[in-house]
């Protein structure tokens, strides 16, 4: 079984009629902004982005290591879920169900804290926020 998440929060949402596909759409576009090297991918379960910086440093470190995030449930009970996880190569091929299904299974592995930036999360959880309110 594939582990992808090494560290990750969740979030659930009530009663939102939130347009999910547009909130992966819109989460990806704000990695892109802010200098991300991005991908993701999509199947009926939901969605998921992966967002990591480039750099030749950053490739020699953690070249498997990226921010991902899953969304899935339905417009009016969803989940958005955010970490640090493994960057899948062409996840646009991977078996999605997999990665989805891995999620549900997370188990917790200790990292330095290093890699973990709160701000980062902090941010990240202000702009889904934000998308979530401004489909109400």
């Amino acid at each position: 079984m594939l582990t992808v998440f090494l560290r990750a929060a969740s979030r659930d949402y009530l009663g939102k009629n939130c347009n999910l596909e547009h909130l992966a759409d819109s989460i990806e576009e704000n990695f892109v902004t802010q200098g991300y090297k991005t991908q993701s991918a999509h199947n009926n379960q939901g969605w998921v982005v992966q967002a990591r910086k480039a750099g030749i440093l950053r490739e020699l470190v953690a070249a498997d290591r990226s921010f991902t995030v899953v969304v899935t449930g339905e417009p009016n009970k969803f989940r958005v879920s955010f970490g640090i996880g493994k960057w899948i190569q062409n996840l646009s091929v991977a078996v999605l169900e997999t990665v989805l299904f891995d999620f549900l299974l997370i188990l917790f592995v200790e990292i330095p804290v290093s890699l973990w930036s709160y701000a980062i999360e902090n941010e990240f959880w202000s702009f889904v926020e934000k998308e979530v309110e401004m489909q109400v």
